[in-house]
Formats: C-alpha cells, structure tokens, sequence
C-alpha cells in the first residue's frame, strides 16, 4: 500500500507514460510493462529508478523501431 505521496507519484508515472505502458506498484516493486510487449516487465526499487528504466527503455524502442540511435 502506497502512502499519499507514493500515490501522487504513481499518478504523475501514470499520466506521463499511459500511452506506452502500464505502471503498477506492488508488493514493494514499482513496476512497468510495455504496452507493445507486456511480458517484458520492467522492475525497480524506487520510482526514480523506474522512471530512470522508462527513459532508456523507451529510447531503445524508439531505435529499434527507426533503425538508429535515438535521444530523450
């Protein structure tokens, strides 16, 4: 269970990366699945760190989608 803060925080993950995955805490985990591949589940300790994973992870879709090298 999340405190109001944890909450506000998972809201604000939520709103920003709705469009290309799911973002989820449970069990102590903040976790992320992408939407075109939702078994390939994204899992950090903080929310930082998640958001951090978000980053990278989105940027090497992107890449891998248009053939080169993309930045965020």
């Amino acid at each position: 269970m999340l405190d109001r803060d944890g909450q506000t925080i998972l809201n604000d993950l939520r709103w920003h990366w709705d469009d290309a995955y799911d973002v989820d805490y449970r069990e102590g985990k903040w976790l992320a699945a992408p939407k075109a591949d939702p078994f390939a589940i994204i899992s950090r300790d903080t929310s930082g760190e998640l958001r951090e994973a978000l980053r990278a992870d989105y940027a090497a879709r992107a890449a891998r989608r248009f053939g080169g090298s993309c930045s965020t």
